[in-house]
């Protein structure tokens, strides 16, 4: 079975089932790979852990007691005990059946590490496939990476790094783990442009409505992690809008190195400045920071300073602004509405 290590283009964005399609079927279970597939997933997410005898099973907790009939910590279960289990209507899977079934249904795994230490069992099962290695232990994503350099046969298998904080440098954590994506649970808009320049992925989790969906494309996502992958397929699958002359007021833009007209964003942002922008709060209350009324860089003589003077700041920007005779930066409809919250 063939499959490619997807390029960031709109038209190949990766529909991912988070744990197989918890929404929609027990999570990480063989009726959740086979939900997420009929979805329309290309890309399904599994957890691992070992039971006592060395088996590699899927299972996301330590313990077995919120997703079966059972009880106790996977480490301390056999293999013969766990498969005793009801899991959502069927025994817990070994990773090898879930593979096996990836395979027949042409659906790319990512496989989570979800302890220490299994970097080479699961190398083992891996080679041949290609298929996602990712883990919040970075140090054992390095482990594997370093690994599949000497492995024969595993050049199909990729690494990536999970994040749920949002640190300075995601881009460093990923590339002292010799990863090849990030899959971060928060996201700024620079963490695509500057993973995309390094070469990285990024993959958000979990994203369950297609609102976010549609954001998080918007800012340059390679593909989205979701509970539902029926819920957001639409979004992912729907073709790219082109902007031109027609629908853009900035048409011909300033077009600043590593953006394009489905990808354009502010290189200053989150400048927080409080003359260009303000801080908002979406409907959940989540604060953020929006410059939805600024246009200072989109105007002529600023976007050829700044692409000139790449280090330039706000305040250097509207001086500079000023000594062309012109001082609006933002947009007359706009400005004033409000200061929000």
């Amino acid at each position: 079975m063939e499959y490619t290590w997807l390029h960031h283009t709109r038209s190949m964005v990766s529909l991912i089932g988070h744990r197989g399609a918890p929404a929609l079927a027990p999570e990480n279970t063989l009726q959740g790979i086979r939900k997420a597939h009929s979805c329309g997933a290309d890309m399904v997410e599994m957890d691992v852990r070992l039971s006592s005898d060395g088996v590699l099973v899927l299972m996301h907790d330590e313990t077995v007691d919120r997703t079966t009939n059972g009880s106790g910590r996977v480490e301390d279960l056999s293999i013969g005990e766990l498969r005793g289990l009801d899991a959502g209507g069927e025994p817990v899977p070994t990773l090898k059946e879930a593979l096996r079934l990836a395979e027949v249904l042409g659906i790319q795994p990512i496989v989570e590490m979800k302890e220490e230490g299994l970097e080479e069992l699961l190398l083992e099962e891996l080679v041949g496939l290609n298929a996602v290695v990712t883990s919040f232990y970075h140090r054992s994503v390095l482990e594997l990476s370093e690994l599949l350099r000497e492995k024969k046969g595993a050049e199909g298998i990729k690494t990536g790094i999970i994040i749920s904080s949002l640190p300075v440098n995601p881009v460093d954590l990923a590339l002292d783990a010799h990863a090849d994506a990030i899959f971060p649970k928060r996201v700024s808009p620079n963490i695509f442009k500057i993973a995309h320049k390094s070469g990285l992925k990024v993959y958000p989790w979990t994203v369950n409505t297609p609102e976010r969906a549609a954001w998080l494309l918007r800012l340059g996502a390679d593909g989205i992690v979701t509970d539902d992958p029926c819920a957001i397929r639409d979004v992912l699958k729907a073709p790219p809008r082109n902007t031109g002359q027609e629908n853009c007021e900035y048409y011909p833009c300033h077009h600043f190195e590593g953006q394009d007209c489905t990808h354009c964003f502010c290189p200053l942002y989150p400048c927080k400045d409080p003359e260009l922008g303000r801080f908002v709060r979406t409907k959940r209350g989540k604060r953020f920071w929006s410059c939805i009324d600024c246009v200072l860089v989109h105007i002529p003589e600023v976007a050829r300073y700044l692409e000139a003077n790449p280090d330039a700041g706000t305040e250097e920007l509207k001086n500079f602004l000023g000594t062309t005779g012109r001082g609006c930066f933002r947009r007359a409809d706009r400005a004033g509405k409000g200061t929000g919250s």
